[in-house]
């Protein structure tokens, strides 16, 4: 997602300064400064009618100014540049955004949550797959205290999990999906689910046994 959201900006930030300077040559630069800073308070007036009980209402509040702000200079730069096809290149660029696929992969996580089991009934796909879910959510400034530490207890047991599926790889796995992090080299370690191997009854109880 770093790489994407640095493309989006940079790309963003070139179709938009172009719009701009174009939009102030040819004499808005009036409708901008009154359009911009109206529809920004407009916004941030409607905001805080939705958050006025939360305690960071102050927070949501700037963002909603700030952002209104810039999507008034936006529309009015991208209509003068390109008239009606303007609104649906910034239609596009907002439906892009890292900020709407952000809130898409948190939808899926939602679901996910809802249709999975435990760890032990997921396939080594899917245990892949919630990790990166679930470090989106973590890194995300907006999850709640009592969200993160359930994600903490939840991404320990998909590490006890994949470590047993594949010990040999776990430690490669581990530093590239958790830069920084020193390997476990300290836990015992068991064969994956295979001929020969523990089932998924048999971790969970030698796991219990293990954090008892």
């Amino acid at each position: 997602m770093e790489v994407y959201r640095f493309v989006w900006i940079v790309s963003t930030a070139t179709v938009m300064g172009s719009a701009i300077v174009y939009d102030v040559a040819t004499g808005g630069l009036l409708r901008l400064a009154v359009f911009g800073p109206g529809l920004a308070v407009f916004g941030a007036l409607l905001t805080y009618a939705f958050v006025e009980d939360r305690t960071d209402r102050g927070t949501w509040t700037r963002r909603a100014f700030v952002w209104s702000g810039l999507a008034a200079v936006a529309a009015d730069a991208l209509v003068a540049l390109w008239g009606g096809i303007g609104l649906l290149v910034g239609v596009a660029m907002a439906c892009t955004s890292p900020v709407v696929l952000g809130l898409g992969r948190l939808l899926l996580l939602r679901s996910s949550r809802r249709t999975s089991g435990p760890p032990e009934s997921l396939s080594t796909r899917e245990l892949l797959r919630r990790w990166e879910w679930t470090t989106a959510e973590v890194r995300r400034a907006s999850t709640p205290v009592p969200r993160r530490l359930v994600l903490v207890e939840e991404r320990r047991r998909l590490l006890d999990e994949l470590q047993d599926r594949d010990p040999a790889h776990f430690d490669s796995w581990l530093v590239s999906a958790v830069p920084g992090r020193p390997p476990r080299h300290g836990r015992s370690r068991a064969p994956g689910p295979g001929p020969g191997g523990p089932s998924g009854p048999a971790r969970r109880e030698r796991r219990a046994r293990r954090w008892g």
